[in-house]
């Protein structure tokens, strides 16, 4: 299997390469390839030929998206459809990453896959538009294509990983500055472990047994962002004292839904968050 990995610098793509690396695998950074090219992206995929397509790129500041729309865009939504359109036109499969923030965050009972998406913030708009023209261009009925490409549209939450900006090392980092932080308690979600991660996209492609679709991958358990970083502290055995705070107290440019669980109804469910954020502090 030849597997085209884009964005290797990233959290995820690191994570991606380690677990694909017995495979032909040729990885790409933004360096490498504008994936708003659409010229490039097309000439590159046909010299490569891959049988499969990572997508691990993305634009992810989600409060500069506030400012940046165009950008947010381009990356995370157009872009998205110029890969979309490139793996039917060779026949390959696209793997692409969504989020939980296309989600508008008032169903307190979680999202499954087929819940429609009604995102909040910029960043969830430009992940919604992506996940638009992916699953309209991989869908489309053409004389020219195959009745339909085959694609999995990967939404996942909260990621947490080496190589890359996350909310756990941002709370290791901001404990040895103070010695007390105040936490959302108001917003839930599912923290994933990028690992974990890539290695349920391998297990996805493996098994052959899976059709097109949206799927969500999280480590499985409800939580907050305070009680996430309780965990991360008491892992870690810091002293840090953590206060509860309301998202009205803490305000971002960019507003966040206060419910955004992914519910998982279709793969096997991968382990515990907390069992995962153990393994990650285990190697610091």
């Amino acid at each position: 299997m030849r597997v085209l990995i884009l964005g290797k610098n990233g959290m995820l793509g690191h994570d991606l390469l380690k677990v694909f690396s017995k495979e032909d695998v040729i990885a790409m950074g933004s360096a490498d390839l504008d994936i708003t090219d659409q010229e490039r992206v097309f000439e590159e995929f046909m010299t490569i030929q891959p049988d499969v397509v990572i997508n691990a790129t993305g634009y992810t500041d989600v409060d500069l998206a506030e400012k940046e729309e165009e950008q947010a865009n381009e990356v995370n939504g157009y872009a998205v459809g110029i890969l979309a359109k490139a793996c039917r036109e060779i026949g390959a499969t696209l793997v692409h990453f969504s989020t939980d923030y296309v989600f508008n965050g008032e169903k307190a009972t979680g999202y499954r896959e087929e819940d429609l998406t009604s995102a909040i913030n910029m960043y969830g708009r430009s992940k919604e538009l992506g996940e638009k023209l992916m699953v309209e261009e991989m869908e489309v009925q053409d004389d020219m294509y195959e009745p339909e490409g085959k694609y999995f549209l990967i939404r996942t939450s909260w990621l947490f990983g080496n190589h890359g900006k996350n909310f756990v090392d941002t709370m290791l980092k901001m404990s040895k500055e103070h010695k007390e932080l105040k936490v959302v308690n108001d917003q839930r979600g599912k923290p994933t472990y990028t690992l974990d991660l890539a290695r349920q996209v391998k297990f996805l492609l493996d098994t052959r047994e899976y059709p097109s679709g949206i799927y969500h991958i999280t480590n499985e358990e409800e939580t907050t962002w305070f009680d996430f970083a309780q965990a991360i502290f008491e892992l870690y055995k810091s002293k840090v004292r953590v206060l509860p705070c309301s998202s009205k107290e803490y305000v971002r440019p960019a507003k966040r839904p206060l419910f955004s669980t992914l519910m998982n109804t279709k793969l096997p469910p991968l382990r515990p968050w907390k069992e995962a954020l153990a393994e990650y502090l285990s190697e610091k």
